[in-house]
Formats: structure tokens, C-alpha cells, sequence
């Protein structure tokens, strides 16, 4: 029997190209790009189940730390201290009766750094580990089932976020409906997710950053165009804009020798040239304002040709 071809869940589309036919860990399985609308998604396989990112099977695989495999509490740590930019661009929306629903709220690290800054924080969350780790150390309520299925009390909300989420979905339409449905006639949804564009791989070509970037649990890459061809189908309007948030040390990294550093920190944190306590602390000063300095201006620069790791979007359903 001749093996049926992809439907393209954007254009409908059966038209599609191969990127390349393997994963992160040498996982054999096509990522195949829309001849029609450019969208890229991975080779759909029969059923696609959210018992997946309730397992342990997930954070074996991936976390903040690639030498190790991370506990909850180890997960917390390291994102914590890094949400200030995302709290930076919803800062507008917050105000004193703000209700806000966080869906993959992994250890509730956002959340947590919203207290005091909004009403009523409520996670939603797939790993089992995760959602014992908020249960037993944080102030806020949880849910534990996908949003298409969840009956939240707390709801509706004023604003819903989805923080490297929307790339997991192997159903996006049903996933945003499920948002729309739980938000204010006026709120806001947004959004954080991977950018197709990634400077890494659409510019510089790294091959071994290109090996890493397609990974099992990202069934979908989006671009500024997809994205905002998908949010218009699905009712939502505002804005795009990108976002850099590795830094220029990182990206060094990956041009020198093709591999990750180790941990998600080192990447995301200030960069830093000097750190021996035995250097005269003014030149230290120098040499460290110099590359944060050179950071500062790299990232704009990658910004300024939507080139960031990942996409944003801030807007509402449409009225």
C-alpha cells in the first residue's frame, strides 16, 4: 500500500521537502518543511500521547544541564534567576487583580516570580515530578492535565502564558481554542517558543548546532510568518517581535567547536572574559565591561533581523 503523505496542519498542503532525516541523539525520524507555507514540523507518528512528558522518560533527556539528569528542585534553580526579561515584557499587563494561567509551568520558576505582582497565579503541568515539587514548595495552585481537558476554577484569566510550549503541541488549533476559552473576552495571551530563523542556523549554518537544534519533543518550527499564519487562523491578533537571550559567549561556542556548553546557566548568565580573583580588579573590570558591552550590542543586532532563538507574541482574541 502506498504510504500516505503529510497533511500540513497550516495550508493543508501534501507538498513537503525533507530537511533532514534525524534528531538529537541520532533519533531516526524526518523533519520535513511545507512546500506551500514554508512550516516545519517533524514526520507525524500514529498517536502522539501526553503520558510522555509525565514520565521520567522527558527529563532524562532534556533540562538544564546536559551532563546529568535534573531534579525538580535542581530545575528551579537554574531557570529562576533568568525570568526577569520574560516578567520585563508582560510588566504592562500586571496590576493588583490581574489573574494569570501559566500552561507547562515545569517547576512554576515564572510563576514564582510573579508574587506580589498579580492576584492569582495558577500553573498547569504534565511532569508528575514537577507538579510534587509546586504541590510541596510553592504558593500557588496546579492542574496536572493538558489545557484541552482541564476544568480550572480559577479561570478565567486576564492573561495566559505558554513559555517554550507551543512547540510540544501536536494540535495547536485545539490548543489555542482551549486558551481562547479559558481567557477574559479582553486577555492576553502570550507566547515564547523556539524561532525557525535561529541566527545558529539559518546564518552561520553550524552543523553540529543543527543536530542538536531538532529534538523529538519539538513536533513543530515555526518562523515570524508561520507563527503569525497560524495565530490569524486561530483568531489571535498582536504582536511578534524576538528575542536573544543566549549570550555572545555562547554563540562562540558553537562557531569554535559545534557543541553545546553545559549547562543553561553559562549560556543565559552575564558573559565574562575574567573571573581569577588574582587579577587586578581593574582590569578585570575592563575586560568584562568589554564583552558585556559587545553583548549588549550583539544581541540587538540579532534582534534587529528577527535572528533571536526564540519568537514572542502579546496579543488578544480577536473582538
Amino acid at each position: 500500500m502506498k504510504k500516505t503523505s503529510p497533511v500540513c496542519i497550516l495550508c493543508h498542503s501534501q507538498e513537503s521537502r525533507i530537511l533532514r532525516d534525524s534528531l538529537r541523539y541520532d533519533i531516526k525520524r524526518k523533519v520535513l518543511q511545507c512546500k506551500r507555507c514554508s512550516l516545519v514540523y517533524l514526520e507525524p507518528l500514529s498517536g502522539v500521547s501526553t503520558a510522555y512528558y509525565a514520565s521520567k522518560k522527558y527529563r532524562k533527556s532534556y533540562g538544564p544541564n546536559l551532563k546529568k539528569t535534573s531534579s525538580a528542585r535542581e530545575i528551579f534553580n537554574a531557570y529562576a534567576p533568568f525570568q526577569e526579561p520574560i516578567v520585563k515584557e508582560i510588566k504592562h499587563l500586571l496590576k493588583p487583580s490581574t489573574k494569570i494561567l501559566d500552561i507547562g509551568c515545569s517547576t512554576g520558576h515564572f510563576l514564582a516570580a510573579l508574587k506580589g505582582k498579580a492576584k492569582t497565579r495558577v500553573g498547569l503541568e504534565l511532569g508528575q515530578d514537577e507538579v510534587k515539587f509546586i504541590r510541596k514548595n510553592l504558593d500557588f495552585k496546579v492542574y496536572a492535565e493538558p489545557i484541552e481537558d482541564a476544568k480550572i476554577a480559577e479561570g478565567p484569566f486576564d492573561l495566559v502564558t505558554a513559555l517554550q510550549v507551543l512547540e510540544h503541541v501536536p494540535n495547536p488549533f485545539s490548543f489555542l481554542q482551549s486558551i481562547a476559552q479559558n481567557l477574559k473576552p479582553k486577555g492576553y495571551l502570550y507566547l515564547e517558543l523556539p524561532n525557525i530563523s535561529d541566527v545558529l542556523l539559518s546564518i552561520f549554518k553550524i552543523k553540529g548546532y543543527e543536530d542538536f537544534y531538532y529534538r523529538e519533543p519539538h513536533v513543530f518550527y515555526y518562523s515570524k510568518d508561520t507563527l503569525k499564519a497560524l495565530l490569524k487562523k486561530a483568531g489571535f491578533e498582536g504582536e511578534i517581535k524576538n528575542a536573544q537571550r543566549y549570550n555572545f559567549l555562547n554563540h562562540l561556542n558553537w562557531m569554535l567547536t559545534g557543541k553545546p556548553q553545559d549547562n543553561f546557566a553559562v549560556g543565559n548568565g552575564d558573559p565574562v572574559l575574567i573571573s581569577d580573583t588574582s587579577v587586578d580588579k581593574m582590569i578585570k573590570n575592563d575586560f568584562n565591561k568589554f564583552i558585556k558591552d559587545t553583548d549588549l550590542k550583539y544581541k540587538q543586532l540579532v534582534e534587529k533581523h528577527n535572528l533571536g532563538e526564540s519568537l514572542t507574541f502579546l496579543g488578544r482574541k480577536g473582538l
